[in-house]
């Protein structure tokens, strides 16, 4: 089975996580399979909904997803739950991390805060916890970057018709 980045399976998980209209989530990694504790209310709320997502699931949901991506209208919402997770995902690819939990369901109230707990590259055991004001600004410079590497220099292609 082929080696699957963080962007690429915490998008997956979470475009799948948005298809079935979860809302809270607690996302941990135990060895090579994604456990999602999840629930339809906003957070903070009770999770009654458990899913296993393994490599194989989420090649699958990539597939779908790729052949999906040219059919459909792109979102209305610049920043989806499915964004979200492709930054926290692309954050802990660039730096070397290894995940440990994704959650939206620590606060106390619905500050949209996010905390996401990694091991650095140096074993360092890290609790970040990203305000929705910090999750927007880093999936902006995310999407600048993606721009950039797909050779536009960031900045917008126009065709002529």
């Amino acid at each position: 089975m082929a080696y699957i980045n963080y962007a690429t399976a915490l998008r997956c998980i979470g475009q799948d996580l948005d298809r079935r209209g979860l809302r809270s989530f607690d996302i941990r990694l135990r060895g090579e399979e994604y456990i999602a504790e999840c629930g339809y209310q906003e957070p903070p709320a009770p999770a009654p909904v458990s899913i296993t997502y393994t490599l194989g699931d989420i090649e699958e949901l990539d597939r779908i997803g790729e052949m999906r991506r040219g059919g459909i209208l792109p979102s209305a919402q610049f920043i989806n739950q499915a964004q979200i997770f492709r930054t926290i995902g692309g954050y802990l690819d660039k730096s070397e991390s290894l995940l440990l939990r994704v959650t939206n369901n620590d606060g106390d109230s619905k500050d949209s805060l996010i905390r996401v707990e990694y091991l650095t590259c140096d074993g360092e055991h890290v609790i970040d916890d990203r305000a929705g004001s910090a999750i927007y600004d880093m999936c902006v410079q995310m999407y600048k970057q993606r721009g950039r590497m797909t050779g536009t220099g960031g900045r917008r292609v126009y065709r002529r018709r």
